[in-house]
């Protein structure tokens, strides 16, 4: 046990960046109040990372006495956990570990209580099937990756999993664009005696020209965020961008093209390569444009700069199209490209100004790309 007095002010500072919370990570409990009775009281331990006596847990010969006052090298714990890491499994948790613990829950701490009243955000969540998969997504989630934001009292969830069309029937997209349509607009309507949503982030997934078609009704009138689902984390957090990350999009524009031609290509390929052969399938002769990136693949989205960036290329790439083929123009468009980048396709769409876009499914089981929806 310690004999170190610790400073009222060095005490203080440490139940105020630990939030009065055991600092042990996924324990969290709050340390001034009976969890039995929540009788008022302080159950909370001083722990240190490096013993202030170099006989001790984590102990060094000159390191304990310098740094037994150090705020850094002092955990807020609960009974259980000040045992666990002194005394019952001392070896398990060695220096590295506990300051991780102890960075992680200060930092989610001060983030928490960044947060203010203008950062509430209305939670959209969209989800139909996928093939045969439900592509649903988790409140608790949701809330984690809208932080510093937190989500208003309600929430709006348009979820077509109980749809009995699939991809592969004439008539599901027309039957899900119509419940889409209906949601969004019940969502910004002013019937419901409710707050119009002054902020919004969206969770979606779905086929790719839905999200688009998603994207297009929701618009960009409104402040949002969207987010994506991370296959290597399972969550929808965006991660912390590189200082240096060498990132760009590729864009190729035909160098000679005919003003009067009112059929254009777009390619889309960032989740994975769509060859011209594949496009050719469905149509031919046309002026092809591209985004694309050095190698396509279903992870290389991970930070929020990508996706802007991606919206930045992508709007401008509209603005060349219509400028050279005319705003009467009718893009076909063929996507390779994660679930945040196809709402962002259709959020950015400008209704009065920019070409019609004509969307294709790649659906394995009908042989490739087929036509899905119109956005006009």
């Amino acid at each position: 046990m310690s004999k170190t007095t610790i400073p009222d002010k060095v005490k203080l500072r440490l139940w105020l960046q630990a939030g009065g919370r055991c600092e042990y990570k996924g324990c969290n409990d709050y340390l001034y109040e009976d969890s039995l009775t929540y009788a008022t009281m302080n159950r909370s331990y001083i722990a240190h990372i490096i013993s202030d006596s170099p006989n001790g847990p984590r102990g060094h010969p000159t390191l304990s006495e310098e740094l037994s006052q150090y705020f850094d090298n002092l955990m807020l714990l609960c009974d259980t956990h000040h045992r666990l890491i002194d005394i019952e499994k001392v070896e398990e948790h060695p220096v590295k570990l506990l300051k991780a613990f102890k960075k992680e829950h200060e930092d989610r701490i001060k983030l928490l209580t960044s947060i203010n009243p203008s950062h509430k955000t209305h939670i959209i969540k969209f989800c139909t099937n996928i093939n045969t998969r439900k592509g649903l997504c988790n409140f608790q989630q949701a809330c984690e990756a809208i932080l510093p934001r937190y989500p208003s009292e309600d929430s709006s969830e348009i979820n077509l999993t109980n749809l009995s069309l699939n991809e592969n029937d004439l008539h599901f997209w027309e039957v899900a664009k119509t419940e889409i349509k209906r949601q969004i607009e019940q969502i910004f309507s002013q019937k419901l005696n409710k707050e119009r949503p002054e902020h919004l982030s969206i969770f979606a997934l779905a086929p790719i020209p839905l999200l688009i078609f998603l994207g297009k009704e929701i618009g960009d009138t409104t402040p949002y965020g969207v987010y994506q689902k991370h296959r290597d984390t399972n969550n929808w957090v965006w991660a912390e961008q590189q200082k240096d990350l060498d990132f760009c999009y590729e864009v190729t524009k035909p160098e000679k093209y005919d003003s009067t031609a009112k059929q254009v290509i777009l390619n889309l390929s960032l989740s994975g390569e769509i060859h011209q052969p594949e496009i050719d399938k469905a149509i031919k002769d046309c002026p092809v444009y591209k985004i694309t990136i050095k190698n396509p693949n279903r992870d290389f989205l991970k930070y929020k700069e990508q996706l802007a960036l991606f919206k930045k290329e992508f709007h401008q790439l509209l603005a060349l199209i219509r400028e050279r083929h005319g705003s009467d123009a009718e893009i076909h468009l063929f996507p390779a490209i994660p679930v945040s980048i196809a709402v962002e396709c259709g959020c950015v769409l400008l209704p009065k100004s920019d070409p019609k876009l004509i969307i294709y499914d790649n659906n394995k089981t009908l042989g490739g790309f087929k036509y899905a929806l119109t956005i006009e």
